[in-house]
């Protein structure tokens, strides 16, 4: 009898537990539901995707751009804003210097060269440095120069001299540089890239001192290439906006003007713009007038490229308009 009374509770017990056990899972697995369908009505209120400052902008209306190719994109991230024509090979006239720029740096930073490294001016950079036209700081034969003197000779001035005089003394030829420009090209992902020279002149503008490609060839780029270079050089050597931004130069005792009329401290035609401090003009016959700019607002910092304008107040001016309207957008958010 007292054996039955044990089992029974025992069994009674055990009943109990398992109750217990039973309506804590019903609970936690209620609990669980509920706190499901409670995450999810939240998940519902978050944005698909957040539009930080300086991250996301979204595309432009169409412009009406009169240039061959133009390219809008957001620095920080890669992210374009606008574009049209934008994988396109162009020629690219003196833009093509933002690749003797970035392996001048790379060289520099890599101590192959120095600042106050001296250069000796060959045959070819002096008879480039003084034909008429070309855009040069006249280089003197018989005068060492810098690299730090050539560097802001070809950045502001867009030199043409200097940037052939650079390329030697990085490489020991312009020949050899070039092949340097289309490996880095390559390794950049520069799908649309290909040059024949350091300074962005045509083969036929060399004549015999042409030393890569046919008689008629001449560096040639998309306007996307040269946005994703742009990237890259302000991204690895920020420094260059030291220079770019700067509206003079003073070399061998004349002043030059720099370039970029889109400097606020220029303001050429009114084209000046808050925060512009960069980049790379170019321009040749066969080129048109070209522009790659960057410009800083509140944080925020655009590339833009404009290839292949009837003029040079039009590269400027459309190049305005490309950072009007991003920034118009950005400040309406």
């Amino acid at each position: 009898m007292t054996l039955k009374k044990g089992l029974i509770g025992l069994i009674i017990a055990l009943l109990a537990i398992s109750g217990l056990w039973i309506g804590q899972s019903f609970y936690s697995a209620s609990s669980h539901s509920t706190r499901i369908h409670w995450l999810s009505k939240v998940e519902d209120q978050v944005p698909k995707a957040l539009h930080l400052p300086g991250q996301e902008i979204e595309l432009l209306s169409p412009l009406h751009l009169q240039a061959k190719s133009v390219i809008l994109m957001n620095a920080k991230n890669g992210h374009i804003i606008y574009e049209k024509n934008s994988d396109q090979a162009l020629p690219t006239a003196s833009m093509s210097k933002m690749m003797t720029e970035f392996l001048l740096l790379k060289a520099i930073h890599e101590h192959k060269i120095t600042w106050d490294q001296k250069v000796k001016i060959s045959h070819y950079a002096h008879a480039i440095s003084n034909h008429p036209g070309f855009a040069s700081v006249h280089l003197k034969k018989d005068q060492p120069y810098t690299i730090s003197e050539l560097y802001k000779a070809m950045v502001i001035q867009s030199a043409n001299g200097a940037a052939i005089a650079l390329a030697e003394a990085v490489a020991g030829s312009e020949k050899q540089f070039v092949e340097e420009m289309n490996g880095e090209a390559k390794a950049l992902g520069l799908r649309e890239s290909h040059f024949v020279d350091s300074t962005g002149l045509d083969n036929t503008d060399l004549g015999s001192y042409a030393s890569t490609g046919s008689p008629n060839d001449t560096n040639k780029m998309s306007a996307r290439d040269l946005a994703k270079l742009a990237q890259k050089l302000i991204t690895n050597y920020p420094e260059i906006l030291q220079i770019t931004s700067q509206p003079k130069l003073v070399f061998d005792h004349r002043t030059y003007v720099n370039t970029d009329w889109m400097l606020p401290a220029i303001n050429e035609q009114h084209l000046g713009y808050a925060g512009v401090d960069g980049l790379k003009t170019g321009y040749t016959s066969e080129a048109g007038h070209c522009f790659v700019g960057t410009v800083k607002q509140k944080g925020r910092r655009l590339i833009s490229v404009v290839m292949g304008a009837s003029s040079t107040v039009t590269r400027f001016s459309e190049t305005k308009q490309l950072y009007q309207a991003a920034f118009r957008k950005l400040n309406q958010r």
